[in-house]
């Protein structure tokens, strides 16, 4: 588990017109809240954090006030059109207790039937986990090299270490789709798509529906 640092600030103002203020100088509001914390609002360096996220990294430490506390991202924020980090959300991690996250899978090498002409097809890129801070990985690897032509890849097939995965064993990840030969590319070509013509129906059809009734 790597770990990062971040320097961050204690603010006490808050509201849309405060956080506007705040970015334009180049910082993100934050909160931390945690199982056995306070909730305490934040501020910190944009960039820093935009850094951190580029890493990959599941754990950072905050550093404020001559203290430290390790934490993960919870929520981030952000601007649906920029992108820009809008407010980020941190967790303190607690030793010894358990929790339950998001991380991304690594997948590792090139299937051989790819090689072969296969088509990798993902599935899914992250699993939901069970586990102790300690043990909190940056993403989970996952070898697919000696996946074979119309093979299937599922959570019960990942083996891993002091946690455990939360998403049904029978979920696909990944597959490798058998890549179409060009007499069945023309069949589906050649076969016309089916055609409906709407009912037309008349006054004299309506008529004859309402003395029905």
């Amino acid at each position: 588990m790597a770990e990062e640092r971040l320097k961050v600030e204690r603010r006490s103002e808050s509201g849309k017109s405060f956080a506007r203020r705040l970015r334009r100088t180049g910082r993100i509001p934050a909160v931390l809240y945690g199982e056995k914390t306070d909730s305490e609002k934040l501020s910190l360096d944009g960039h820093s954090f935009e850094l951190f996220l580029k890493s990959g990294h599941s754990v950072l430490n905050l550093e404020f006030d001559d203290q430290e506390k390790q934490v993960i991202v919870r929520e981030t924020q952000k601007h649906p059109v920029t992108g820009d980090v809008l407010h980020v959300d941190f967790y303190e991690l607690q030793k010894g207790h358990k929790l339950t996250l998001t991380v991304s899978i690594d997948f590792v090498g090139t299937p051989k039937a790819v090689k072969e002409g296969g088509i990798l097809q993902t599935i899914k890129d992250e699993l939901e986990i069970s586990v102790l801070p300690k043990d909190i990985p940056d993403s989970i690897a996952v070898d697919i090299t000696n996946l074979a032509m119309g093979e299937n890849l599922r959570v019960k097939d990942v083996k891993v270490e002091n946690m455990e995965i939360l998403d049904d064993p029978d979920d696909v990840i990944c597959r490798i789709q058998i890549p179409k030969t060009e007499e069945e590319e023309k069949l589906e070509e050649e076969v016309p798509e089916e055609t409906f013509e709407p009912e037309v129906i008349t006054a004299r059809d309506k008529g004859e529906d309402s003395e029905s009734d």
